[in-house]
């Protein structure tokens, strides 16, 4: 299974503002870009801030399946749309493995670190925003860990905006 760590921050590596309800800096071309990448993985890897978030600003459910990591009790209101679990991050991918899916989205600051701490990141694909603001949340946070990356390929979406695609040659 390809696993893809999937963000758009700030040229400063910010993915949200210190008020985290604040995406107003993601442009109409890249959110489109986004939700297209979603439907065609099939399967979108969020945690809980992520899904709160998506949740108020009326994204969620995402047109795929949308699995939200979280230790928090959650009602699933969206039947087979939504999968909410407590499971590790091996046990998520190896239960989408099960499922049928070959490839999977993953987003959110402490969401991607985890995967990739534990080695299981192939890709990174950053949308990268024409912005800098100093207060909020970074790409990766709340874990150590350290890749070597290739970039495979620079994508322009815009006059200022481009997608970044790397792949991890080597976990360190």
């Amino acid at each position: 299974m390809k696993v893809i760590v999937y963000s758009v921050p700030t040229v400063n590596g910010l993915i949200a503002r210190e008020d985290e309800n604040d995406y107003n800096f993601i442009s109409d071309k890249s959110w489109a870009v986004y939700l297209k990448t979603l439907k065609e993985a099939g399967v979108f890897v969020m945690g809980r801030r992520t899904y709160e978030i998506s949740l108020k600003t009326g994204a969620f459910p995402y047109d795929c399946l949308n699995v939200i990591m979280t230790n928090k009790e959650i009602k699933n209101k969206w039947g087979d749309k939504a999968i909410f679990t407590d499971k590790s991050p091996k046990e998520v991918l190896k239960m989408l493995e099960r499922k049928g899916f070959d490839r999977v989205i993953v987003t959110g600051g402490n969401l991607s670190a985890s995967f990739i701490k534990e080695k299981l990141v192939d890709e990174i694909w950053i949308d990268l925003m024409p912005r800098i603001f100093t207060r909020g949340k970074p790409l990766f946070d709340g874990a150590y860990f350290d890749a070597e990356l290739k970039l495979l390929k620079v994508k322009r979406f815009s006059k200022n905006e481009v997608q970044l695609r790397y792949k991890i040659v080597k976990y360190h």
